[in-house]
């Protein structure tokens, strides 16, 4: 009977601690991305008259945009030691699903700037400045 319990006792432990690995807490760098966020400027150009609101949703370091016909969700990875902050997308489902996107991003009150090279290239973005073949994403925090 206390081998029983003793088992029992190891196996609950075992469960706790991987039931807090699986919650592991997200980074604090996450914090100021937490929201919805409607897309403004897309490549420097209004998204007013594209065809419906851009919104970019982020929950803990997961995050899913919708805008008109584009549904994307996925996985974010931050390094916030960075200067800019550097962001990359990994892509779970949507036209580009199983491409890691890499970019920068920068949040400043309740505007967010976000410079991505197209999924799935590289390298790196390393500025905010308009760029032929990435893709420059302003957004606001939504109300």
């Amino acid at each position: 009977m206390k081998k029983m319990a003793m088992l029992v006792a190891v196996v609950l432990m075992s469960a706790g601690v991987m039931a807090q690995d699986a919650k592991k807490p997200v980074d604090k760098a996450f914090a100021p991305l937490q929201g919805t966020w409607t897309i403004t400027t897309f490549n420097g150009q209004s998204t007013d008259g594209m065809g419906g609101t851009s919104a970019l949703v982020i929950k803990d370091d997961k995050y899913q945009v919708t805008s008109g016909t584009v549904d994307e969700r996925g996985s974010l990875k931050l390094d916030a030691t960075k200067k800019p902050m550097t962001i990359d997308l990994i892509i779970e489902e949507g036209n580009d699903a199983g491409k890691l996107q890499l970019g920068i991003i920068e949040v400043t009150g309740d505007t967010m700037k976000v410079k991505l090279n197209l999924a799935g290239a590289t390298p790196r973005p390393t500025s905010f400045e308009a760029e032929e073949g990435q893709i420059l994403v302003t957004a606001t925090r939504a109300k």
